[in-house]
């Protein structure tokens, strides 16, 4: 993955593969991550995959842990 890809996240599951995706790159594991994010492993695998809606907070946290910056752009 590029350190600047960008990446539109228009559903849970564009979410979820792109923090998959992420994660995988630095070479963590699922128990890994949900240990620095102080979430259960089930409910990242969830969200992985799209069958979990995230909270703001959660996704702010994941975000964090794996270097991924949440923009938000303006469309005209």
């Amino acid at each position: 993955m590029e350190s600047h890809q960008q990446h539109v996240i228009d559903s849970s599951d564009a979410l979820g593969r792109l923090i998959k995706t992420r994660r995988r790159h630095l070479k963590m594991n699922q128990e890994m991550l949900a240990s620095l994010c102080g979430i259960p492993q089930p409910n990242l695998s969830k969200i992985e995959t799209g069958r979990s809606g995230v909270n703001l907070e959660t996704c702010l946290r994941l975000c964090a842990a794996l270097g991924i910056d949440l923009v938000g752009n303006v469309r005209q």
